[in-house]
C-alpha cells in the first residue's frame, strides 16, 4: 500500500508522525505496530512527568543523578523520535525513490534530533556547572524535603562580594561586599542587613580559631605600623586565608571566620555563605551583553593609573569592565568626576545587581546559556550543599513576592570605627520583630528592561525610605 503513495504524501504522513508516533503506520495499515508506537511514546511522556512531579520539580536539575539520568534520557529520547521519522517513511515511502524525497526525510531526522541534542548539553552544562559551584559535602542529617528548615522560622544567608581578580594571583581576596539576608522561610518576607567594609574590631566565637587568636574586647585587631587596613572586617576572610597554620590548613577556614565573625556581630546563626567574585559578575554581564544603567555624574576609576579611565554620565549600556568599576571607583579628582565613599559604593554595586536581574530574560539566557554557564564557574562559591537547591530554589522564589526590608549599618547612626555590638544586635532583634509584625507591602523592584531606577526600600531601624541605587 505504501509503495503506491507519492513522495509528497510520504513526507506529509512522516511529518504528521513526529507529533503522533505511529500516523504513519495507521495510513500504511500497520495497525497493531501504529497503536503500539502511540501507546509507547505516550506512555514514557506521562511517565516522565511523573517522575517530574514527584520529585519537586527543582531537584531534576538540581541533584546530580537527575541531571544524569535527564543528559542520557534527553539523548535516548532523540535517537527514538529520529528513528520513528525513519521507519514512518520507510512505511509510505514510493517504489521509485526520490532524492529530493530522501533528502527532506533526512532534514526532518535532523530537526527532531536538534533539540534534543541541545537540551541534553544544557543539562550537562548545568550539571557541569553546579558541581563545581556546589562543592560542600551534603549535610549528615537526611534533609526531610517535607519540612526541609526543622521547623525554623528564619535562615540567614551571608553575600559576600570579593574582589578576586587576574592582577591579584599569589594573595587572597577582601570581602568589600558584606550583607546577610535573614529569610522567613514562610513568608519570603527577608531583612537584609549591609555592614560596611571598614568596620574593626571585628568578635568571634570564643571556641573558634580566630576567637582564640583575636580574643575580646579587642577582637580582630592587628597592632603595628602600617596594618590600618590589616585588620578591618573585609581582610577576616584573607586573614584566614593566607594563615593556614593555626586553622590545620582547614579548607573552609576562610568562610568560617568571616562567618563566625558576622554571626557574632549580627547575633544571628549563619547558615549558609556565597561569595560573589567581582570579577566574574564582569564575564557575566559580557555574556549577557552589557547591562544597562543610568549612571548619575561621571565617575572616575584608577585616577592617576595606566589603566584608570571614566564613566561618562547618562543612561548607557556599560560592559562588564566598565559596569565594575561603576560599582566599585572610589577615586575622584575632585572637579570633574566623583568616585564616592563606601558607603556609595555599596549603593551602587546594589545597582548593577539590579539592573542584571530586570534585564535577565529568558531570551538571553536560552542563547547565552553556555557563556552564562562559564561566567557562573568563575562568579560563585558556597557552602550551600548541593541537596539543599531544591528547598533554596522554591524559596527564592517566594522571596521575589515577598517584603525585602534593608537595614546597614552605615554612618552617621553607626561608627565602623567604633562599632557598639550590643546596640547593633538589639537593631537586628528590632529589625526582624518589625519584619514578623509588618503586613503592609512595600514596592520595590520595579520591572523594567530599561535603566534600573533607584528601588526603594523601608530601612527597618529608622522607618525611613531610601534610594539603593542612588550615588
Amino acid at each position: 500500500m505504501g509503495n503506491k503513495r507519492g513522495a509528497g504524501a510520504a513526507i506529509g504522513w512522516t511529518l504528521l508522525s513526529i507529533l503522533v508516533p505511529g500516523a504513519a503506520h495507521l495510513r500504511a495499515g500497520h495497525r497493531v505496530v501504529g497503536f503500539g508506537l502511540l501507546a509507547l511514546f505516550l506512555g514514557a511522556g506521562a511517565t516522565v512527568a511523573v517522575m517530574v512531579v514527584s520529585s519537586g520539580g527543582a531537584a531534576v536539575l538540581t541533584e546530580a543523578s537527575w541531571a544524569r539520568a535527564l543528559t542520557g534520557g534527553a539523548i535516548g529520547v532523540g535517537v527514538t523520535w529520529g528513528l520513528l521519522v525513519i521507519a514512518s517513511y520507510a512505511t509510505l515511502r514510493p517504489r521509485r525513490r526520490l532524492v529530493w524525497s530522501d533528502a527532506v526525510a533526512l532534514v526532518l531526522v535532523a530537526a527532531v534530533l536538534a533539540p534534543f541534542v541541545v537540551a541534553s548539553r544544557a543539562v550537562s552544562e548545568v550539571n557541569d556547572t553546579l558541581g563545581d559551584v556546589f562543592t560542600a559535602p551534603e549535610e549528615p542529617t537526611p534533609i526531610n524535603h517535607a519540612d526541609p528548615w526543622a521547623g525554623r522560622d528564619r535562615i540567614n544567608i551571608l553575600m559576600l562580594g570579593g574582589d578576586g581578580a587576574a592582577d591579584r594571583r599569589g594573595t587572597s581576596i577582601r570581602t568589600d561586599s558584606i550583607n546577610v539576608a535573614s529569610i522567613d522561610v514562610k513568608t519570603g518576607d527577608t531583612v537584609l542587613f549591609a555592614l560596611p567594609r571598614e568596620m574593626e574590631n571585628a568578635p568571634f566565637p570564643k571556641d573558634s580559631v580566630m576567637g582564640r587568636l583575636f580574643p575580646a574586647p579587642k577582637g580582630f585587631y592587628i597592632s603595628g605600623p602600617g596594618r590600618e587596613a590589616e585588620d578591618l572586617l573585609n581582610a577576616v576572610w584573607m586573614y584566614a586565608d593566607m594563615h593556614p597554620e593555626p586553622f590545620h590548613n582547614s579548607p573552609t577556614r576562610a568562610p568560617d571566620a568571616i562567618k563566625g565573625a558576622v554571626s557574632q556581630i549580627l547575633g544571628l546563626k549563619i547558615d549558609y555563605y556565597v561569595l560573589v567574585n567581582m570579577w566574574g559578575v564582569a564575564h557575566l554581564i559580557d555574556a549577557l551583553g552589557g547591562v544597562r544603567i543610568h549612571v548619575e555624574q561621571n565617575i572616575c576609576y584608577g585616577v592617576g593609573r595606566s589603566d584608570g579611565g571614566v564613566i561618562k554620565a547618562g543612561t548607557r549600556v556599560l560592559n562588564g569592565n566598565d559596569a565594575l568599576w561603576y560599582g566599585r571607583a572610589r577615586d575622584h579628582d575632585g572637579s570633574t568626576c566623583a568616585g564616592g565613599d563606601n558607603h556609595t559604593r555599596m549603593r551602587r554595586q546594589h545597582c548593577v545587581i539590579s539592573a542584571m536581574l530586570n534585564q535577565l530574560d529568558p531570551s538571553t539566557v536560552l542563547f547565552k546559556f553556555n557563556q552564562l554557564a562559564r561566567a557562573a564557574r568563575q562568579t560563585f562559591k558556597t557552602d550551600i550543599p548541593r541537596g539543599r537547591l531544591q528547598d533554596l530554589v522554591p524559596l527564592a522564589d517566594t522571596v521575589k513576592k515577598a517584603r525585602v526590608t534593608t537595614l546597614s549599618f552605615v554612618p552617621p547612626k553607626y561608627n565602623p570605627a567604633y562599632p557598639d555590638f550590643r546596640r547593633i544586635r538589639a537593631d537586628v532583634r528590632k529589625a526582624i520583630a518589625r519584619s514578623h509584625a509588618t503586613t503592609t507591602p512595600v514596592q520595590a523592584k520595579p520591572s523594567t528592561t530599561h535603566s534600573p531606577k533607584p528601588t526603594r526600600t523601608l530601612v527597618a531601624a529608622t522607618g525611613k525610605l531610601s534610594d539603593a541605587c542612588s550615588a
